[in-house]
């Protein structure tokens, strides 16, 4: 099981909304190291319960999209081979053709395929985004996604943002609404 965070007040480091799936944990110079200490201690339990746990830092995603960053992880944690993927009918047609559109339609289609097919859904997951607010407003709007693919399909993963107590103003509309923060 994860480890509960209660609600504190936006001073302290911790704040828990009220979805089970998304938890945000605040850090600041004032916070000292509590908020990595809180994180350890979610991996170590979550390990100890053969769960599965994630940790993308946001601010490294330089030259990968957070799909490509994701797939990675999640294939090198778990599944050796590589998923079949079906083409659009324009490009088997035309194989020479290829677009950035089309590259990225396929790693969500072998992203989404994996996060599918994990017949393990007791299994604790949990897959931390550290410096949310540090990210693109593209690479936020693909973690909106994501978390809305996780909801329609209900797959049951826990996710863990960490951001500046002070930086809710760098977090894109359709993210906030989804953290459920003003």
């Amino acid at each position: 099981m994860m480890i509960q965070t209660k609600a504190l007040q936006r001073s302290k480091t911790a704040f828990e909304s009220d979805s089970e799936r998304i938890r945000l944990l605040y850090h600041d110079e004032l916070s000292g190291g509590e908020c990595w200490e809180t994180l350890e201690d979610i991996r170590e339990m979550t390990l100890d319960d053969e769960g599965q746990f994630i940790s993308l830092d946001l601010t490294e995603l330089q030259t990968e999209s957070l799909p490509a960053e994701f797939y990675a992880a999640l294939k090198n944690a778990r599944w050796e081979q590589s998923l079949p993927f079906s083409l659009p009918s324009i490009l088997r047609q035309n194989s020479h053709t290829t677009s950035p559109f089309i590259n990225r339609a396929i790693l969500w289609q072998r992203l989404c395929d994996l996060l599918i097919m994990d017949g393990e859904s007791d299994r604790s997951t949990v897959l931390v985004l550290e410096n949310v607010d540090q990210a693109s407003p593209a690479t936020q709007h693909e973690i909106a996604r994501l978390i809305r693919f996780h909801e329609t399909y209900s797959i049951r993963r826990t996710f863990i943002f960490t951001l500046d107590h002070y930086s809710h103003g760098r977090i894109i509309p359709e993210l906030r609404n989804l953290f459920e923060i003003e």
